[in-house]
């Protein structure tokens, strides 16, 4: 009789760790940026740029001594810097100093929630930053059906629970774009078709470009992402992280797109594209 309470109470804890492990499943990037682009010299003989903030993340380039990078935005003790193909890496401070003068505000940091509440730097390119990439030629395929003139009801709750924070933090309320929006949803279509997270998409490039090829002007703009099963859960893992609860309750950013899509490995694939429109 022990032996079988004892394998009962075995399996009990195995569901409830099953059950736990997937409604904890959730993934979250940020990224933003200003209008002002500084540039840096590489003073080390040689340097890497990986694609995450810390030193075990891959290389994604190394660069040579006296090369100039085109800065987007700090996020610790990096760099976060535009590379050819509108990659974005991160190279150490250190490494490296300022040749131009800049003021923008380097201010969000990019970060990537993998569960529980636990925020870690990111292994991968969820980068911060630029709004600014020059010329890039980057033409969007053809239309894909998702152009609507209203929201569908998960957007629309997270729209609500965004400007609901903003809100309490007295911050403006955000007006939603619909031209915006649709372009939120074509990156998280994306991100589901082509199975990758991740703020550069192989199909439009960095969020910065993908707005301008799809015809959205801007001064400032910014880009949360996020999987999960639910948008109160998406909504709370997202405010719960320094980097994308600074997107959300930017006094500086006037208009939102959200872009809400089932499917992928967390349930439901999130895009928040947020833009100071210009004067």
């Amino acid at each position: 009789m022990k032996r079988l309470y004892l394998f009962l109470s075995l399996v009990l804890l195995l569901v409830f760790t099953a059950c736990s492990n997937q409604v904890s499943k959730s993934i979250e990037s940020s990224i933003s940026g200003v209008a002002n682009v500084k540039k840096v010299k590489v003073l080390t003989n040689q340097a890497n740029v990986r694609v995450g903030v810390d030193d075990s993340s891959p290389v994604l380039q190394t660069v040579n001594k006296n090369a100039t990078l085109d800065v987007i935005n700090q996020v610790s003790d990096r760099y976060a810097v535009r590379l050819p193909g509108n990659k974005i890496g991160f190279i150490p401070t250190n490494q490296c100093k300022t040749i131009t003068a800049d003021n923008a505000p380097l201010i969000n940091t990019t970060s990537k929630n993998t569960g529980a509440g636990v925020t870690t730097p990111s292994p991968t390119p969820t980068t911060p930053t630029t709004n600014t990439a020059t010329d890039t030629n980057i033409t969007p395929p053809p239309a894909t059906g998702t152009t609507t003139t209203s929201l569908t009801s998960d957007e629309q709750q997270m729209v609500s629970l965004v400007n609901a924070a903003r809100t309490q933090n007295n911050v403006p309320a955000l007006t939603v774009d619909i031209k915006l929006t649709d372009v939120a949803r074509t990156k998280a279509q994306d991100m589901i078709n082509n199975n990758y997270f991740d703020h550069n998409s192989p199909t439009y490039g960095s969020p910065f470009d993908m707005m301008k090829s799809f015809g959205i002007v801007y001064s400032g703009a910014g880009e949360n992402i996020a999987g999960n099963q639910t948008v109160q859960n998406a909504h709370d893992s997202l405010m719960n992280s320094p980097g994308h609860k600074a997107n959300i309750l930017n006094a500086s950013f006037t208009h939102i797109g959200i872009g809400i899509k089932d499917g992928g490995t967390y349930g439901k694939m999130f895009t928040q594209m947020f833009i100071t429109k210009a004067k």
